[in-house]
């Protein structure tokens, strides 16, 4: 076995700076959201709504692969990230492949990255737009 460690560990300075937004490289780009009044795409005027203004307009981004991350989130971010990438080397030996796979190991974080990712960004914008409620 290679003298590579089980878990590595980034920096906070390689945090990402921006988020991958898929659906700009996507061929067969979703169904648009209705409006459940008019059964017509919604607008970022309609979404806003729901939504803060930023957070609508990432949401109908079709154009853009990347969104840049406010530096206020990434600090927010530094608390709980970056999680350990783990090298699989049992699946790599189970599969007998001669490619390297590793995962992120999210077990330190109770509530899943995924949920704080999104909420963190969530109440920044609404604090942004100085937004207490939705309509």
């Amino acid at each position: 076995m290679e003298n590579i460690p089980y878990k590595i560990y980034l920096s906070e300075s390689e945090i990402p700076k921006q988020w991958y937004n898929v659906r700009a490289d996507m061929k067969n780009k979703p169904a648009p959201l209705l409006n459940p009044e008019t059964l017509k795409p919604m607008t970022l005027e309609e979404l806003s709504g729901v939504f803060c203004t930023e957070l609508a307009a990432q949401e109908l981004n079709d154009t853009d692969p990347y969104i840049d991350i406010p530096d206020e989130i990434r600090d927010f971010y530094k608390m709980y990230r970056p999680a350990p990438l783990v090298r699989a080397y049992c699946l790599e030996k189970y599969l007998d492949t001669p490619a390297k796979i590793y995962y992120k190991f999210e077990g330190n974080n109770t509530s899943g990255s995924h949920k704080l990712n999104s909420a963190i960004a969530q109440a920044y914008y609404a604090k942004k737009q100085d937004r207490k409620s939705v309509v």
